[in-house]
């Protein structure tokens, strides 16, 4: 649970000292990434919560699957001409929602 929360700590870090615009990635894509690692720090928590600590494989694994397949997703789209971009964000926001759901009081 704790790698990811590093890693955007990290990823934040780089960026403000070395200064790079988030205008050269697409807009596309920093939303992708933004929503995958929304949906991978839910999904650590809901894992946490169930008492499965200790192995980070399966959120780091949802992160990564997320992004690349998303990633090209988007890619195809953008190359086929046509809009897939909602079609990549879907899963993701399912995904958020539904690991959202299990922290409602039942």
């Amino acid at each position: 649970m704790w790698a990811i929360p590093v890693m955007v700590i990290i990823g934040f870090t780089i960026g403000y000292f070395f200064n790079i615009p988030f205008n050269l990635a697409g807009s596309k894509y920093l939303a992708l990434g933004f929503l995958a690692l929304l949906d991978s720090i839910s999904y650590g928590l809901v894992r946490d919560l169930s008492g499965q600590k200790g192995n980070n494989g399966p959120i780091l694994i949802r992160l990564i699957i997320g992004l690349v397949l998303g990633g090209f997703i988007i890619f195809f789209g953008e190359k086929s001409q046509t809009d897939l971009y909602l079609v990549a964000l879907f899963p993701l926001a399912v995904g958020f929602a539904l690991n959202m759901y299990k922290f409602l009081p039942k």
